[in-house]
């Protein structure tokens, strides 16, 4: 049974590589990275520097939407050194689906769950490997969310490591993941709240007119049942643009100061994340 750590470009998720590595030995494990393009920039540093410091031979994945409705996507191998926030992956599923919404995020499903099946159905065999996915002892919440796979092992069963431990961890290195909690994974994530839209927005402006472009060339919604405009993507039938003006007037300090328990370093991923295999 072939172990496969699906690596998410955060902290814990880079651990559990580290973890992996010293209790079944490098030459049994692989490494797979299911990329949207959607990344912040310092996170596709720290999936390099974590590849080269454990050695990882990272395999990165990125979903190609480009086919016709009604014909299954593909997937495209990249090498590590070329990931950047460029919203290819991310563009082609918009433009094939449509965009997102909070209550239809099969952004996550499409571009990370498939695309991982389809890679590893092809490479090992369907029910010939094992899927790691970084959940610590700490996290008892997403333990019990998750488990509707057999085939899903977490960071929890090998290990007692907690969120400190992993902060330490990297602490202790010559990199980090040098982003706060609000811009870890997808920048724009549709279940983000919308002071943490509205600060990304605010911190990373040329990021957030590239996602506006995403938008503005998106399909219409082919996969809802109720297909609100493609520009509604957030909690309360929000836009991004009505998110960013209904906090125009308030400082980037107040914006920070209504997102509960903001650190200048966090713990790189979002807690209102779309969890892979939840």
């Amino acid at each position: 049974m072939k172990k496969v750590v699906s690596f998410s470009g955060g902290r814990t998720s880079a651990y559990l590589c580290k973890v992996m590595i010293d209790t079944y030995g490098k030459d049994n494990v692989d490494f797979i990275y299911m990329d949207t393009g959607a990344e912040h920039p310092k996170t596709y540093e720290f999936i390099k520097s974590v590849n080269a410091f454990l050695g990882l031979e990272l395999v990165c994945l990125r979903g190609n939407f480009d086919s016709e409705l009604g014909v299954g996507a593909t997937y495209d191998v990249v090498d590590v050194d070329s990931l950047s926030c460029d919203l290819k992956p991310f563009s082609s599923y918009a433009n094939k689906y449509g965009t997102p919404t909070v209550a239809g995020a099969s952004c996550t499903s499409r571009m990370k769950e498939e695309t991982h099946d389809r890679y590893c159905n092809e490479i090992y065999g369907k029910g010939s490997y094992e899927t790691w996915i970084g959940i610590r002892a700490d996290e008892p919440r997403r333990l019990k969310g998750i488990g509707k796979r057999a085939d899903l092992r977490y960071m929890a069963e090998i290990t007692d490591a907690e969120k400190q431990d992993v902060l330490d961890y990297w602490g202790r290195q010559d990199f980090d993941l040098e982003i706060e909690e609000h811009l870890g994974n997808c920048v724009f994530c549709v279940k983000k709240g919308a002071n943490k839209i509205a600060l990304a927005a605010r911190e990373e402006p040329s990021l957030y007119a590239e996602f506006l472009g995403l938008i503005s060339n998106a399909n219409d919604r082919k996969d809802l049942t109720k297909k609100p405009p493609k520009e509604v993507m957030y909690r309360d039938f929000q836009t991004i643009t009505g998110i960013v003006d209904a906090y125009k007037d308030k400082s980037i300090n107040e914006i920070r100061q209504t997102i509960k328990g903001m650190k200048s370093m966090d713990t790189g991923s979002c807690s209102e994340s779309c969890e892979v295999f939840g």
